[in-house]
């Protein structure tokens, strides 16, 4: 906990948005695995589909019906 307390508010939000892109990374790479085939666009709905439900994702992406995450 000392490392942590001893960095610098920007520190600590910048290793804070690596995190989170590196853990973005990893889930897309993880769908791409699972489905190899999905385009581009399939890979954007399985991760919205992951992060925000079936039911809004169908209401606000209409074509991620039918995607598995």
């Amino acid at each position: 906990m000392d490392a942590i307390r001893a960095r610098t508010v920007p520190e600590r939000l910048e290793e804070w948005r690596q995190l989170n892109e590196a853990g973005a990374i990893m889930e897309e790479e993880a769908v791409r695995r699972r489905h190899p085939d999905y385009s581009d666009r399939e890979v954007f709905l399985a991760l919205v589909v992951t992060r925000y439900g079936e039911e809004l994702a169908h209401q606000v992406w209409p074509d991620s019906e039918g995607i598995e995450p």
